[in-house]
């Protein structure tokens, strides 16, 4: 196994200067290293990944006191996003907070949007972000809030949402219940982002299938169900829990400059998006893409509890886009 890996090292280097194959050596490089390192996690085996919607449920799954923090730049036309998920949000069961950040914006747009949140939660916060220098800061606006309120030792746990991500309570209890089995291990639960088109279900961020016999996983039982590392992992949010936060306000790394140096963050997320996915990207165990672990079940299905959904469905409306083009449950092979 180390001949196998120290030879597509080489032939990585071979072909650095023409990046497409680059990076097909890099996965096969992690993926060699994640058959050799993958006997060191041990999964319990009452791990349940099938059957557990009623486990679900309990509401010792619950978080003690969930912050969620959401981007919104101001757009008209997307208020009704943004008033859909805080909606949804005000029928989870447990204990919640509020902060909305939004960009500058005069005091009648300030007044509209404030009727309009405060109907739903009477104690949310809006924060207006003065004088950004570039449009696409915001989310990192939002991480100095999620940084500030991690003072308060009620909160348990702390959501960033993007405006138009529906995240719903199954989708907090799963988190929770699986980032218990595996954080030892400084891995994180994942979700997949979709969009809908006539009920029809399409992966909102992979341009192609996951093949799964190439794709570092984990295989529970035997072999119907798992946990997979992709490597596309970005689903417009990022739940974390005490410990993780932690380590995003005590890593250095975490800043607008770790994408700059880090070849595959710079050719995948934009300065926006890696504001929430770039916990995932330091502290990666050896053998693995990032630190997200997407279940999935029967073999080959992703099940619904780990689906988020893109409401602004975007790409479906793009014809020329290369996402959402994959139907959920043909994702994986």
């Amino acid at each position: 196994m180390n001949l196998k890996i120290s030879m597509f090292k080489v032939i990585r280097k071979l072909f650095r200067s023409f990046s497409k194959y680059e990076y097909k050596f890099i996965d096969k490089i992690t993926y060699s290293t994640h058959l050799k390192e993958r006997k060191k996690i041990i999964l319990p085996k009452e791990l349940l990944l099938e059957n557990i919607e009623s486990k679900l449920k309990k509401k010792s799954l619950n978080p003690k006191n969930l912050s969620i923090v959401i981007c919104f730049h101001y757009r008209k036309k997307r208020i009704r996003y943004l008033k859909k998920i805080c909606e949804n949000i005000k029928t989870f069961k447990f204990k919640k907070k509020i902060t909305i950040l939004t960009n500058e914006i005069n005091p009648h747009k300030v007044k509209l949007l404030n009727k309009i949140i405060i109907k739903i939660f009477k104690d949310s916060k809006i924060i207006i972000i003065k004088n950004i220098p570039e449009p696409n800061l915001l989310p990192w606006y939002c991480f100095n809030e999620i940084r500030k309120q991690k003072t308060d030792k009620t909160i348990s746990h702390f959501l960033y949402l993007e405006d138009d991500i529906l995240i719903n309570e199954k989708n907090i209890n799963y988190w929770i219940y699986l980032r218990n089995h595996i954080k030892k291990y400084k891995l994180i639960p994942g979700f997949l982002r979709y969009e809908k088109k006539n009920d029809l279900l399409f992966s909102a961020d992979h341009q192609e299938k996951v093949i799964l016999k190439n794709t570092p996983k984990f295989y529970i039982s035997q072999k119907r169900s798992g946990l997979l590392n992709t490597k596309l992992p970005y689903h417009a949010a990022c739940l974390m829990d005490r410990e993780l936060l932690n380590e995003y306000v005590k890593n250095n790394s975490i800043s607008i400059d770790y994408g700059f140096h880090h070849k595959i963050l710079r050719n995948i997320y934009p300065v926006k998006e890696l504001a929430n996915i770039i916990i995932g990207y330091v502290n990666v165990p050896t053998g693995f893409h990032n630190r997200f672990l997407l279940p999935f079940i029967n073999i080959n299905e992703i099940p619904s509890y780990c689906l988020v959904e893109h409401l602004d469905a975007r790409f479906l409306r793009l014809k020329k886009s290369k996402f959402s083009r994959i139907q959920v449950k043909h994702l994986l092979i």
